[in-house]
Formats: C-alpha cells, sequence, structure tokens
C-alpha cells in the first residue's frame, strides 16, 4: 500500500499549502502585535509628556489607565512562532488522520504513540514528512496489525503475554471498561481495545474494518445512552456478544471459532512460532534435569541497551574504595552486553560463551578478567571461587532459560545476587519444570517484573520477557 492510497497527493498538497500559510499569517500576526505594542509604550511616553503627574483632579483614574496603557505580555518571536508551529501541527495531523484510512492501521500502541508525540512535539506537517509517515505506516501495516493483536489480548489477560501453551478461547473480560458515570473510562482505555479486537475480526475474515461510528463501540455506546450512573447492557453483533455489568467491566464472547484459530496463530508468528501443538511436545522433565541439546542458532539475542540497563541497575554493583572490587559472572555472554556495563561499574568480570567467534570477540576486547568458550551448562562451579553477583539473558526457547538460571545460581555466593532476563512464559507455563521453578523462586523470596513489550523487537525477536532477581 503506498501513502496515496491513504490519502490523495493533490488533497494533500492542499493542506501543506494552507499550513504554509497560516504560519506565514502567523509570522506576520507577530510583526503586527511587536509594532502595536511599540506605539503603545510611545503614547504612554507622549501621555507622561504632556501631563506627568498626578493630582486629586486625575487620582482617580490611575486604575482605570494602568489597565489601558498596560501594553502586550509578547513571548519571544522564537517561541510565539513555535507554539504557533506545534498547534498547527498537532490540528494537520489530527486532521489527517481523520480523513485518510490512517486510523484503520494504527493499533492502540501506534494510537498512544502519535497522541503522545502531538501533545509535546508533533512532526513539522510538510508534505515530505506526511507522505514518509504515511508510506512507513503503509509498509509496517502487517506487523502494527499482529502487534495490535498481541498488545490488545497481553493487556486483557498477563497470560496472554506469552503465547507459550497459552492460548485466547472463547470470551476476554475487559476489566473496569467504564466509569462510575457510566462511560468508557479514561484510565484504561477499553474503547481502543474492543475496536482493535474487532478490526482483528474484520481483517482476518477478509473484509474492511467499519468506520467508528458503525462499529462495535458505536453499538455498546448506543446500547448505554440516555442514562447515567452504573448499568448493565448487552449487544450482538456478527462477530461478538457483549455483556456489560454494573461493576464497570465488559465481557467479550467470540462467535467465530475460524477467526478466533486464525488469532492464536497470528500471535503465534508474532511471538516466534510458538504453539505447542504445532512442534513435537518436549518431554516434561522437571527442574533438576536441563535439555541436553544446543539451542537452535544457540538461542542467541542480543541484549538490546535499554534491557541491559535495568539488568545491571537491578543488580546492585557499588563498592566503597576501600573494598574489593565484585566478581560478576555472565554466561551466554554473547557481544558482552551485560558484562561490559558490569566492567564499566568497576567489577571483575568473567564470562563464558559458547559461539568461538563471539568468545574470540570478547577476549580481544581486553575488558574481561577471564573469558571461557564452552557450553555453559556443561561447566562446574569451583566452590572457592564463587561469585558476588551474575547477569545472564539466558537462551528462552523449552524453558532453557530455566536450565540456564537453575545451574548459574550453583556459582553464586550464598549472599550474591542473580539477575536474569527470562521469557514471561515462565510465570504461566503449567509444566513440572516452570512449576517447580516458581516454588523455587518463592521459596527464596526472588522478586519478578516486566520489561515494556517489544522490548528485544529490535534484535529480532518479540517474546516478552521478565526480569528476575533472587
Amino acid at each position: 500500500m503506498h501513502a496515496n492510497a491513504l490519502v490523495p497527493r493533490t488533497t494533500l498538497s492542499e493542506i501543506c499549502a494552507h499550513r504554509r500559510r497560516a504560519l506565514s499569517l502567523f509570522e506576520e500576526a507577530y510583526d503586527a502585535l511587536q509594532a502595536a505594542d511599540r506605539a503603545i509604550k510611545a503614547a504612554q511616553t507622549a501621555v507622561k509628556a504632556a501631563a506627568p503627574g498626578t493630582n486629586r483632579y486625575n487620582h482617580h483614574s490611575e486604575p482605570a489607565k494602568r489597565a489601558f496603557m498596560a501594553g502586550l505580555d509578547l513571548p519571544e518571536r522564537a517561541a510565539y512562532l513555535a507554539t504557533a508551529r506545534r498547534l498547527t501541527d498537532t490540528d494537520v495531523w489530527a486532521h489527517l488522520v481523520q480523513i485518510t484510512d490512517l486510523e484503520r492501521l494504527m493499533d492502540k500502541k501506534a494510537k498512544d504513540q502519535l497522541n503522545q508525540q502531538l501533545l509535546t512535539d508533533p512532526p513539522e506537517a510538510t508534505e515530505e514528512n506526511v507522505v514518509a509517515t504515511l508510506t512507513q505506516f503503509a509498509l509496517d501495516a502487517d506487523t502494527i496489525f499482529k502487534r495490535g493483536i498481541a498488545e490488545c489480548f497481553s493487556n486483557l489477560d498477563r497470560r496472554f503475554r506469552s503465547h507459550d501453551g497459552w492460548k485466547i478461547g472463547s470470551r476476554v473480560i475487559l476489566s473496569h471498561a467504564f466509569g462510575e458515570w457510566g462511560g468508557w473510562s479514561f484510565y484504561t482505555n477499553h474503547r481502543d481495545t474492543l475496536q482493535d479486537i474487532e478490526r482483528t475480526f474484520f481483517v482476518l475474515d477478509g473484509r474492511v474494518p467499519p468506520a467508528t461510528y458503525a462499529g462495535i463501540v458505536s453499538a455498546v455506546e448506543d446500547s448505554r445512552r440516555g442514562r447515567s450512573g452504573p448499568r448493565q447492557s448487552e449487544i450482538e453483533t456478527e462477530f461478538f456478544r457483549v455483556r456489560c455489568f454494573m461493576n464497570g467491566n465488559a465481557h467479550v464472547w467470540f462467535k467465530r471459532d475460524d477467526l478466533v484459530e486464525k488469532v492464536n496463530k497470528l500471535l503465534a508468528e508474532y511471538y516466534g512460532a510458538v504453539i505447542p501443538e504445532e512442534r513435537e511436545p518436549d518431554e516434561d522433565t522437571g527442574l533438576h534435569t536441563p535439555k541436553s541439546g544446543i539451542a537452535k542458532n544457540y538461542g542467541f539475542f542480543p541484549t538490546p541497551d535499554a534491557a541491559a540497563q535495568t539488568v545491571i541497575e537491578a543488580a546492585p554493583l557499588y563498592r566503597a574504595p576501600d573494598e574489593p572490587p565484585l566478581r560478576v559472572l555472565e554466561p551466554s555472554a554473547g557481544t558482552g552486553s551485560l558484562a561490559g556495563r558490569a566492567a564499566d561499574k568497576g567489577a571483575q568480570v568473567d564470562c563464558v560463551e559458547i559461539q568461538p567467534a563471539l568468545a574470540d570477540h570478547l577476549r580481544r576486547s581486553g575488558r574481561f578478567r577471564n573469558v571461557v568458550q564452552a557450553d555453559f551448562l556443561a561447566l562446574q562451579p569451583d566452590p572457592a571461587n564463587l561469585y558476588d553477583r551474575v547477569v545472564m539473558n539466558p537462551p528462552f526457547d523449552r524453558e532453557r532459560d530455566i536450565d540456564h538460571v537453575v545451574h548459574a545460581m550453583k556459582f553464586l555466593k550464598p549472599d550474591g545476587c542473580l539477575v536474569a532476563v527470562m521469557s514471561a512464559g515462565t510465570e504461566f507455563r503449567e509444566t513440572k519444570k516452570s512449576t517447580a521453578f516458581r516454588e523455587l523462586m518463592g521459596k527464596m523470596n526472588a522478586s519478578w517484573r516486566d520489561l515494556p513489550p517489544g522490548s528485544f523487537s529490535s534484535v529480532g525477536t518479540n517474546v516478552n520477557t521478565i526480569i528476575l532477581r533472587v
């Protein structure tokens, strides 16, 4: 799809011409305001020359004179024109979204990002910028569509964050969809969630999604119109049955099993083809029986900068000047995203990396105390040389991250700290290994937290991740 399919080029040219004209007029307006301000100040000077004093005959007019002679409180020219540009461009982008099919290409995340950008610093609405933006949206439509499905459902239930043994069924619940006055809740914004779900089903059925005023959101609003406050309502459309409850929740039932199946397949594509029934089942081995084979492509996805920084911040590396440096291990070190940051903090860092080329690169960097080229799971710790910290981003597939974390804890001092990036599925799988791992982490008072969705998209995977600290 090309940008011209979203908005005719002639229409865009006219809009941008009007924008340029508006900005030019704002420049003229500022010049006129500045001239008026100078004239008012000159008039004030002339009045003072004609009547320099105040006495019993004119003191009563002082308040009115001060208000009349106040002049204009003009900002600096650059600030005034920057505000004019920002407000004008916000209106132009909002209009473009309204008159094009752009909103149908945008998922909730894209809409939120655009809203935030328009609130703070909208891009200049030049013809070149608009065409580039529309074209990029058109090129990214497939990815945005899949991302919209993934984020839509993962926001409804945390288990959807990992499409690993957990599939969408016949119903979802929109918690706190409505506020105390009966309208859509601003905080949850499930109006857009419901619209995203409807858009998904229409596209998967090979049809053009309806406009907002003609879709499921409008039907729900119509069923609730005319009264304020908590209420129940129910509507049914071609694809859905929606029941809204007094507590503000809405339950959405899916009427087309074939489309639900398509949704699950697209989620699997987005997260990396991990629908359990589409591969040979693994033996459910339990916590202390690691996978013996090497992961596909070594399970290698370098840790992006933002995620690496979060890991290092979770592993306290401070040492007082009179204390010896911390000893830190990064198993499966890859390119050293974590190890390098630990070394920069003054730690003595050892690395283990299975891939010869990457291990050689780590050695040649000269930043680390020791680099071992080996399969980490094949190594055993030296009880006399355990580590203060372990920071790690292990391979995720088939619960290998659990295998690596359990093995890494053997290398840790009793008062040490381990911080690991892990698959979000670790929280939800019902296998023996995942269940036993969660029980162990509970006994050790471990903590979990989400990394933002898409944290690893820049390195080739959309799998959602968590950070474990134990």
